[in-house]
C-alpha cells in the first residue's frame, strides 16, 4: 500500500513537469525533435524568449524560426548549450525579442532535450 501511494504521488508531480507557468512566463521541456506549437504574435504585441537551452550531446541545436511580412528566418535564434562540466566555456543565454505581427516556431535539437521560457506581452 505504501509503495502504491508513493508511486501515485510521483506520477502526480511528474504529470506537471512538462509545462509550468510563473506569472506571465511559460516554461516547457521539449524532447528531441519536438516542435512547440506555433506561437502567434499579434500586432502591437511582442514575444520574449528568456531562456532557450539544450543539453550537451546533440549534433544539431534547437532553433527558433520567425515568419513576418511573408519572410521566414529559420535560425533566428539557436539554443544555448547547458553543459554541467565546469571545465568548459558556457554559451551565453540571451533574451530574444520578436515584435508582432509574426509567427514563431520552436524546434528542439535532434538527440537531447531543450528547455524554453517565454512570455507574450503587449506594447
Amino acid at each position: 500500500m505504501q509503495t502504491s501511494s508513493r508511486l501515485l504521488a510521483a506520477l502526480f508531480v511528474f504529470s506537471f513537469a512538462g509545462f509550468v507557468r510563473a506569472g506571465d512566463f511559460v516554461s516547457m521541456v521539449l524532447q528531441a525533435n519536438q516542435v512547440l506549437p506555433t506561437i502567434t504574435v499579434s500586432g502591437n504585441h511582442f514575444l520574449v524568449i528568456r531562456t532557450f537551452t539544450q543539453d550537451v550531446g546533440g549534433t544539431n541545436r534547437g532553433f527558433v524560426s520567425v515568419t513576418a511580412n511573408g519572410l521566414t528566418i529559420t535560425n533566428a535564434f539557436v539554443a544555448s548549450l547547458a553543459d554541467p562540466d565546469t571545465n568548459s566555456i558556457l554559451d551565453p543565454v540571451n533574451d530574444f525579442v520578436v515584435a508582432g505581427p509574426a509567427t514563431v516556431t520552436v524546434t528542439c535539437g535532434d538527440t537531447t532535450s531543450c528547455f524554453i521560457t517565454y512570455r507574450k506581452g503587449q506594447d
